[in-house]
Formats: C-alpha cells, structure tokens, sequence
C-alpha cells in the first residue's frame, strides 16, 4: 500500500571498511545469456554494464603500522606519486591525541617513500600541505611563537621559498589555532595554492604571498582539489557541486559542474579525464568540457567494501588506479593499487549478477567479504541507479528486465513493492527445495512473518535478512492501552478530541488506506471477481471520512517536520505512521508522545492487532538463470553473518530474521546499555537512550506476532479507491457520486484481469 512510503525510515549505515588482501574477475555472467524475447531491454542493461567488461583488480598493501590513521590524510596524487600527510597518534585511556607529524611522497609501484618534511626536532607544526605538477609541495606550518608560515619543498625537501603571515590573516578570530585537522589545500597547474580555512579559500600567488580570499558564505565544502584541466574546484557538500575557483577575481567562478546526484569522493587524476569522482558505489570519470560522466569500476567488483574509507584516488599514467583506504573505526589503513584487465582475460571464474535498485553499504561490505572468501565464483552488483538514473526509472528498467528474464541472476526485492504479479508469473526460482536440503537452516529457523513476505502459494522466493514492522502509534490517554481498534474507536477519539489533526504528518484522508488494509474484503471479492463499492456502507464510510477534521492542509509545507512531534504532545495531532526496526525506536516513541504510547496498528472490524511487515536484503533467483546453485550458495552464505555485523544498532535495516540471532540481540537490548542522544524534529528534546527493558521487548514480540505483508496485489483497486476518494475530499463529488464512480472502475478492472 503506498502509504507506507511515508514512514520515517532511517538513512543507510555507513559501514566500517572490510580490509581485504585478495581479489578476482570471472565470466560466465547470464547477462549474455538470451532466453526469451526483448533484446531491447537486454541490449540497455548490457550498455549499461558495459564497463564491467573491464576489471580492475586489487593488490592490498597494509599500511597500518607504517602510517598514523588517526588525522592522517592524503593531499594529492601526482606523477604517480601519493602524497601523504601523516600524523602520528596514540590512544590515552580510549582518547586519541595527535602530536608530530610527516609530509611522505609514497610510490605505489614499489612502495617506496621519501619523507619531505617531518616535523620531529621542529618548532613548527604542519597544517597542511598541497603537491604540484612537478613534484615539490606547498606546505602551511604554524609557528610555535604565534603565525603561520608557508613555504614550497623541491622534490628532494629542501625549501626554495618561505613567507611568513600573522594568524589574523588566515584564522577568522585572530589568535593561533592549531586545530590543524580543519585545513585543507590545493594547488593549480601554475603553482598557486588554495587554503579551505573557516569558511574561506585563503588564496597564495607563486611567492607565497596572499593574494585574496573568497568567502564560502553558507556553503558546506566537502573537498578542494586540482582537477586534470589544471583548475582548483570545490565539492559542495550538499549539491554535491563541483565549483571552479577563480584565482583572478578572488571568488567563486561562474562555472558549477553536477556529475552525479550524490558525490561521496572526488580526487583529481594526472590523466586525461579532467577530474575522478565516486557515488558510494562506483568511481567515474568526468570531463568538465562535455559534461560527460562515464564509470570505470564498481568497488564491490574490486573488493573495497566501504567507500567512506577512501581517503584518495589517484590514476596512473599506465591506467592503472590508486586508493588510500583509512578506517579510523576500526585504526587500520592500506594502499589498493587496481590494474585494469577485460574480463575475456581474467582467470576462468564463474560470475554471478546481483541487480539492485541501488546497492546500499551493507551489501557492498557482504559482496565484497564473500568475494574475498569464495574462489568459485564472484558476485557481482548490477546497479540500476547508475549514473543519473532516477529512483522511478532504475524501478520500471529492474521490473522491466524481471519480467523478460533477461537480467542478472539475482534480484534484491527489498525496495520493490507489487510482487506478488511477479511471483504469480513465475519470474523467480522457488528457494523452497534449497532452504529444505541446506546443511546450515531450514525455514523454522526463521521469522515465520518475515518469510510470508516474499512467499507466494507455498513458494517462497527469498529470504530476508532483516525485517521491519510498520503500525500506527498514539498516545496511551487517546487511544488506550490495547493493540487493535476498528472504525468506531476511530470515531470515538474524534468526538474527543474534535479540533485536532488526525495525523501529525499527513492529511486525515489518509484514513482511507489506513482502514482499507483490512476492510478491503468487505468491498471486493477477489475470487469472484465481484465489486461492491456502491454499498451503503461504503458511502457511510467515506461520509464519515469527509467529515473528519484536517487542517494539515493549512500548515506549510513540511512544517510538521518541525512541529510535529509538538502536535502529537499537545493533542494537536492523534496519531502518528512509525516504522520500528531497533529497540532504541521504542525509546524514541516515547520521549516523541511525551510518555505512554500504543502502537494501535492498523483497523480491522474485529480489532484484531494488525501491523505491517516488510524484507530488507531479500535476494529471489531469476528463473533463468544458468547460476542457481551459485546464487543460493550466495544467499545461504549471507544468512550465515547474521549476528556479525559492525555496524552501530542506531544504523541497521531492522531486526534479523534467523531466530536464534534475534533472540540474542533481545538480550543483548537488555543486557546492555544503548547510552547515546538524540533530537527530535522540534529540536529541543532528546532521548538517552538505555538499555531496553523486558516490557519493551514483550511489545516487539507482539507486534511481529500481529504482523503481516503488505496487500500488493490490491494495489491497484487501492489506487482507484483513493483517486476518487480525492474528488470528495476536494468538494468536487458527493459520497454517493464517488461511490459509483468507484464500483464502475473497480468492476471493469476485475472484469478485464
């Protein structure tokens, strides 16, 4: 039902970098294979993936005793040559403190370094630093007596200029600084350096001497760096804008470039392309001149498991790239030197397609790790979101190529709703015989209510790793303390409280869906194919919805972002749509009520509790695919890490779905102490969140109990119920007239299916 894509839904974790040593590249994938028709769609998905016909494999080096995680960071990457600014730590009683540090030009061919400049006997600090095209290095040094001084360093290390600039003339409120973790720098092909400082660039000419500033306004820069065309640009962190910077004019210049829609890195290449950027998933290159974004390699594909750890990227001059991987998390570091290789000359390893609307961090850190483990086969992601592809279109193109059986070998369903027309047509391979004949589990093994999910007429067609549960929730004083009401509870707490809202973040016509979850057989007969919408009882009920009390319509848009959880408090607003897929969104529930809540679920006429359900990380097998046995050896084997994730509680896809690991993750919610704050969106409250209690966890136990999946396969008599439903709800069509309407269009449909 599409109401449910207005619950709040936590963003993905970012996930701790897997270090990883091995690397591999097969063929064989059922990308080439053609069973049925549409070649069209085929040929897309392949011109898509046309990159992957070129492999970059990995050769890991652990650099984590030979150079301080802790504030240590890459400043550029030229003539093959890694520049490393790198700073030495030590933990104090679970404290990291930073003192000294060491400017190293670090080449990945041999893994040879040469030091520039260690501060170690020194009166001064590095800051920061920036290579040039030629090697030597601008350098920032705070000076202990107070200022800063800049100076440039031949390839060798010796100083061949050096001016000096009072603190004021850099730091916004004068005095010396020396939060040196602050600054970045980047230098242009003429030898012009770019300080990122407060909220300014500090610009340096070729003597050392400030030349001018530019003022960032509100802008949040993410990154500053000298691209392949030799200009300095900008990473705006929240357009993910790459910004030139015009040296001349001491501003922003007018040219603004937007390669992809969300940019996690960018690094600038000594090569042809002008400038190398990475969405999380994939690295790109991007030509500033045509605009033109082409992509080179898939992380995963390469075993990098978390794309948050890239500190640089660098290219070759014999194409081959460079990675500085840095996991602060975890106080590891290690170089990746990938060399490109068409997957016709790889070793003879089976690969195994994995299409996903968008890869999220968990499944590259799980493809990753199991590449790195299996040396039968590898796993590779097919993203549907590649480049500028929307979330609407990368849906339609994944159903699309579902529905031929001319796409990967595997599907993740997560974030597909309508399955059940896919399941009915026989687009995936039934898992049931594999989860039967597994050495490692069987079905019991998991939450029944998880499995229904993705289980159509006793075939089951996949298995997920997580589930979340999705219900309504109110105020214990409105809706009392039970689980479970009906229409005329409704009604009640109307009369009670008839000035207020229904819902804090959506219009009270939303009671529509809300209650059609489970009157829906009241209305329509499926098996007999028979509407009866024109019934007195349904006009009574949209009646009744009519007359409802909405001002939501009034407040601007988005204001209950602000205020609603205020509203929910106040009893402007009653109830409340709520996803629940930690223990600590139980806490949070009730510091937004202000106290005791229900989670009231959806209406039924009987009051049966009823909430509902939903798969995270749920992989079907297509039934074409020449890979079955390796794609279950996938699943079987993602099931098996259940438990192990790294990742923080507060950031996870929702309770696993192996009992045994759910019921130890019950105990550890209590056993344990969820210490931490958060604001809620009126921005003054917060929750310290603890250890959960028993009664807490009793409530996650009923709501699974209750729970069932979404209704897909009346989607679309829903989606007639409620575009009529608006004619009423905009005073263009009376109840009766809206009715009908609704019984001809529904009665048609089942006449035509």
């Amino acid at each position: 039902m599409k109401h449910v894509r207005i619950f709040y839904r936590m963003l993905p974790a970012l996930l701790t970098c897997v270090i990883l040593a091995l690397g591999g590249c097969g063929k064989g994938s059922s990308l080439d294979q053609k069973p049925g028709s549409g070649d069209d769609i085929v040929s897309e998905l392949k011109e898509q993936m046309a990159y992957k016909d070129m492999r970059y494999l990995p050769e890991f080096t652990d650099t984590t005793n030979t150079y301080g995680v802790m504030g240590s960071t890459g400043l550029g990457f030229v003539n093959d040559t890694f520049y490393l600014l790198e700073r030495r730590s030590g933990n104090a009683g679970g404290f990291y403190s930073i003192s000294g540090g060491r400017i190293v030009a670090y080449h990945p061919e041999d893994g040879k370094e040469t030091v520039l400049w260690d501060e170690e006997g020194k009166e001064e600090r590095i800051v920061t630093a920036a290579p040039l095209a030629d090697g030597s290095v601008l350098i920032l040094l705070s000076m202990r007596e107070g200022g800063y001084r800049y100076c440039k360093l031949d390839a060798g290390g010796n100083e061949s200029f050096s001016a000096e600039h009072p603190s004021e003339s850099i730091e916004s409120g004068g005095g010396n600084d020396e939060s040196f973790l602050r600054f970045k720098m980047a230098a242009d092909f003429q030898g012009r350096g770019y300080l990122l400082a407060e909220g300014k660039i500090v610009l340096f000419d070729e003597q050392g001497e400030i030349s001018g500033k530019i003022d960032l306004g509100q802008k949040r820069v993410r990154n500053i760096v000298c691209a392949g065309d030799g200009k300095v640009y900008i990473l705006e962190s929240m357009s993910s804008e790459l910004i030139l910077l015009d040296f001349e004019k001491s501003s922003l210049g007018t040219s603004s470039y937007r390669p992809l829609k969300y940019v996690q890195n960018v690094a600038g290449t000594a090569g042809a392309a002008d400038i190398l950027v990475c969405d999380g998933t994939t690295v790109y290159r991007y030509g500033f001149e045509e605009k033109n974004l082409n992509p080179l390699f898939d992380l995963s594909d390469s075993l990098i498991a978390d794309a948050s750890c890239i500190d640089m990227i660098g290219e070759l001059s014999d194409g081959r790239m460079f990675l500085f991987l840095r996991d602060e998390r975890q106080s590891k570091s290690e170089t990746a030197l990938l060399t490109p290789k068409p997957l016709s000359e790889c070793t003879d390893m089976k690969v195994v397609t994995l299409g996903v609307i968008f890869p999220y961090s968990s499944l590259i850190e799980d493809v990753a790790a199991f590449n790195r483990s299996n040396e039968d086969f590898s796993i590779s992601i097919v993203n549907y979101m590649i480049g500028e592809r929307t979330f609407a279109e990368a849906v339609e193109a994944l159903k699309l190529d579902i529905s031929v059986g001319k796409g990967p070998d595997m599907y993740d369903l997560s974030r597909l709703d309508e399955l059940e027309p896919l399941f009915a047509a026989g687009c995936f391979t039934d898992l049931s015989d594999y989860l039967e004949s597994s050495r490692q589990y069987k079905r019991e093994d998991f939450i029944e209510q998880a499995m229904d999910v993705f289980t159509y007429q006793d075939q089951l067609f996949a298995i997920p790793k997580y589930f979340q549960l999705y219900t309504i929730v109110g105020s214990a004083d409105v809706v009392g303390q039970k689980m479970g009401w009906n229409l005329e509870d409704i009604k009640e707490i109307v009369e009670k409280y008839p000035d207020a809202m229904i819902f804090e973040s959506v219009p009270s016509s939303h009671m529509l869906e809300a209650c059609a979850r489970n009157m829906f057989d009241t209305f329509v007969d499926l098996d007999k194919k028979k509407a009866n919408f024109d019934s007195a009882e349904y006009i009574e009920f949209l009646d009744f919805l009519k007359n409802l009390p909405d001002n939501f319509g009034e407040k601007e848009e988005n204001e209950y972002q602000t205020n609603g959880d205020l509203w929910l408090q106040e009893k402007k607003a009653l109830l409340s749509y709520r996803s629940i897929q930690k223990m600590s969104d139980l806490q949070f529930l009730r510091a937004v009520f202000g106290g005791s809540y229900t989670c009231i679920g959806y209406p039924s006429p009987d009051r049966t509790p009823d909430c509902i359900i939903s798969g995270q990380n749920a992989y079907a097998v297509s039934v074409n695919s020449a890979n079955k046995d390796r794609a279950w050896k996938f699943i079987e084997w993602l099931h098996l890490t259940q438990g192990e994730e790294r990742y923080d509680e507060f950031l996870q896809e929702g309770f696993p779905t192996r009992k045994d690991v759910f019921e130890e993750k019950m105990e550890q919610a209590v056993r344990e102490s969820r210490g931490g704050a958060q604001t809620l969106s009126d921005g003054e409250t917060w929750v310290n969140f603890h250890e959960s209690t028993p009664e807490e966890v009793e409530l996650i136990r009923s709501l699974i109990a209750c729970a069932k999946p979404d209704k897909s396969a009346e989607q679309a008599i829903l989606d007639i119920m409620v575009e009529e439903a608006s004619y009423l709800f905009g005073g263009g069509k009376s109840a009766e007239e809206v009715a009908e309407v609704t019984q001809n269009r529904v009665q048609l449909y089942l006449d035509e299916k």
